[in-house]
């Protein structure tokens, strides 16, 4: 009788089987020692499940749910964990290692007196040190959410219309001091008040929590549907999904369309799993290159290109444009600060710039010593119209963001080279990517996979294949598996 797989290969092969088997009754519920390495994954159910010692080694995971499971001795190190939760779990004396935690929730979790928090990363946690998780937003009056502005009004008083405490706001018809140290969000959202009704392209930053708009244009298009979902979300409500939508976003996916960014964004925002990754890995990777060509210091990058890289797993040939990506926003920051205390190219810039340390490490980031560049750069930046400029901020800090966590996923999330998509699809889907082999690891790793694709005797190692790499794909339908060769030639 064949041994039943455990829940580390289950998981592997996606949570989609996971969540269905569990859903069956065909899974166990105790999983001690369960051991887990540089895993990725998205919206499995482990609620309730007895993780006792279990181990999470360099893991990816996004919307996981721990709620009442047992992770009493856990050792989470490294990776990163975004928006799971954690309500109702035991974490008695489980470890939090060098990784980070983004939009969790450990409200109600039990043992945390005795969980070990070690050199970790948190942002927008909730449910630590017994907080209580914060009250949902009523809904929005005018666009704005009135828990926005009244929350913002408690904390830092009534100087934060300018994001201000309100010793330090200005004086009526003063402008602001010059601010350089102050985040791309801070500076977003005080330029967005003076904009004063927030226009749609905001949806595209979701990242920054801006301003919502009051309604969006009518519309069916990818585009629409899209930033009506993230409007959805940021009203603390749940987005459905049009099935109609959903093909034609896969069907976008599976073409390499010029919008296969958008399709991935709304299959994201609306909890639908891509069907097709690689296949739009040429047109996404292209997008981004032509926009990082315009020889503009502050030239825009599209968030949604580089969330759709992010949400899909293609970080070759993507993470190498970071350090652009982070000069254009540096500048942009700098230019941003500068024109919201009234300097401009034509006055004494360049003294608010020396009497600021953050302001000096955002021009040493944008132009290095290059201060007639740097000069050039705000010239245009400033001749641009203000919703245009606020806009280039908004998005560079955004796809910034998306990029850095590129740069964090596990080795191995894309082969270096890999072609013909007509070679990887199987029951009109795009077959999972597992692994990638060299030809040394075929007679170890997969020796009947081998024989019955290449032709390899098992035990044997392909001849004349040393600098070949080979990519090792499963069909989530019904199992088949496929090895494909590439050669560095094919790059």
């Amino acid at each position: 009788m064949p041994k039943a797989p455990t829940i580390e290969q289950l998981l592997q092969n996606g949570s989609a089987d996971w969540n269905r088997l569990r859903k069956a009754g065909k899974v166990p519920t105790e999983h001690t020692g369960a051991t887990f390495s540089q895993l990725f994954s998205a919206n499995a159910d482990l609620s309730g499940l007895g993780l006792v010692g279990s181990e999470w080694e360099r893991c990816d995971l996004s919307k996981m749910n721990f709620r009442d499971a047992d992770l009493s001795n856990a050792y989470f190190h490294g990776g990163r964990m975004q928006d799971c939760d954690f309500r109702g779990a035991n974490l008695e004396g489980a470890t939090f290692e060098k990784l980070k935690l983004l939009r969790c929730d450990f409200t109600g979790a039990q043992g945390l007196e005795e969980a070990d928090f070690d050199d970790v990363d948190m942002d927008r946690v909730v449910g630590l040190d017994g907080q209580e998780a914060p009250p949902p937003p009523p809904p929005p009056v005018q666009g704005i959410t009135a828990f926005t502005r009244e929350q913002r009004d408690k904390v830092m008083g009534p100087g934060a219309v300018l994001g201000l405490p309100s010793t330090e706001a200005p004086a009526e018809g003063e402008l602001p001091p010059f601010r350089p140290q102050d985040n791309p969000g801070q500076l977003f959202f005080r330029a967005l008040k003076r904009l004063g009704a927030p226009p749609v392209w905001v949806l595209d930053v979701p990242g920054l929590r801006p301003l919502i708009p009051t309604r969006l244009p009518p519309g069916s298009s990818l585009e629409t549907l899209y930033r009506e979902s993230v409007k959805t979300r940021l009203e603390n409500k749940k987005p459905s999904a049009d099935p109609a939508a959903v093909e034609r976003a896969q069907r976008s996916l599976r073409m390499g369309s010029k919008d296969a960014n958008i399709a991935a964004m709304y299959l994201r925002e609306v909890g639908v799993v891509p069907s097709f990754r690689f296949s739009a890995a040429k047109v996404l990777k292209g997008a981004l290159r032509e926009e990082l060509q315009v020889d503009d210091l502050t030239g825009t990058v599209d968030p949604r290109t580089t969330g759709a890289l992010l949400e899909l797993r293609l970080p070759q040939e993507v993470v190498e444009h970071t350090h652009e990506v982070r000069r254009r926003h540096a500048a942009t920051q700098l230019y941003t600060a500068l024109l919201e205390a009234g300097f401009n190219p034509e006055n004494n810039w360049d003294e608010a710039l020396e009497s600021a340390d953050a302001a000096m490490e955002l021009a040493q980031l944008a132009t290095g010593d290059d201060r007639q560049a740097l000069l050039e750069g705000f010239q245009v930046f400033a001749a641009l119209p203000e919703e245009a400029r606020l806009r280039r901020l908004a998005y560079l800090a955004e796809a910034l963001g998306h990029l850095e966590l590129l740069g964090r996923l596990p080795e191995g999330m894309e082969p270096a080279w890999l072609t013909g998509p007509e070679t990887r699809e199987c029951h009109d889907r795009e077959m999972t990517y597992v692994q990638s082999l060299r030809a040394e690891d075929i007679p170890k790793k997969v020796p009947a996979l081998g024989k019955s694709e290449l032709g390899v005797p098992e035990g044997e190692v392909p001849e004349d294949s040393d600098e070949d790499l080979f990519v090792h794909l499963r069909c989530d339908v019904c199992g088949k598996e496929k090895l494909i060769v590439q050669s560095p030639g094919e790059a």
